[in-house]
């Protein structure tokens, strides 16, 4: 496949219509209550490394019983090791940004701890741009967007 024809592939890849969207408004929903509840747990047991124990405990059931419930365990067991790796690495990344994120409420506001955490996407930009050459294009528009929600975090903290 040529560099055209790749191109080409990548934009109709990326074209999104608001059915598209639904599972990362979603995400943003389910991400923007989390603080709130990680504030009033931490109100009660000033313990965050528990919390976001528990909080990971109760990730594990959720997965379980989807992957019970769709029958896809089959698929689960059947991954090549090579390629758990890659998810066994990520969800490291997960936990320990999750704790650090319960951590981070045990001494700062919620207002402040959610916007701080919303600077991962110049991470994300950067780290893609230089690991993903070739899976996916960082775009002008990508780089504007996360350009503005950095601002917008430093606004908030200003």
């Amino acid at each position: 496949m040529n560099d055209v024809d790749h191109k080409e592939s990548y934009e109709k890849r990326i074209r999104m219509n608001l059915k598209d969207l639904t599972f990362p408004l979603l995400a943003s929903l389910c991400y923007s209550t989390n603080p709130i509840l990680i504030k009033f747990g931490l109100r009660i047991s000033n313990e965050p490394l528990l919390g976001a124990c528990i909080g990971m405990g109760a990730s594990t059931v959720v997965y379980v019983a989807y992957f019970l419930m769709t029958g896809q365990t089959r698929e689960l067991l059947s991954v090549p090791r090579w390629v758990g790796w890659y998810f066994a690495l990520a969800g490291i990344c997960s936990t320990l940004g999750l704790f650090a994120f319960f951590a981070a409420h045990q001494y700062i506001p919620a207002a402040v701890v959610a916007p701080l955490t919303s600077a991962a996407p110049l991470v994300t930009l950067t780290l893609s741009h230089f690991t993903l050459k070739g899976i996916e294009q960082v775009t002008t528009a990508d780089v504007a967007g996360t350009v503005l929600i950095v601002t917008g975090v430093i606004l908030l903290l200003s």
